[in-house]
């Protein structure tokens, strides 16, 4: 029997990573900048429904 380093099952090598463009850097980037604002919104949003749901007595609570 010969010493195969590779066993004939095992998953293919993968393909080393590519290097991004800088149109591809600047695209992502735009990216994530819009997806984090609109979390941030989202955030806002639902801090400013909590307060409404609230009420103004939410201040007035004994502590």
């Amino acid at each position: 029997m010969s010493e195969n380093p590779q066993r004939q099952d095992a998953p293919p090598q993968p393909a080393p990573p590519v290097a991004f463009s800088p149109e591809d850097m600047a695209r992502r980037r735009r990216r994530s900048i819009a997806l984090a604002l609109v979390l941030a919104g989202l955030v806002l949003f639902f801090f400013v429904v909590t307060l409404a749901k609230t009420g103004p007595a939410i201040l007035n609570r004994p502590l």
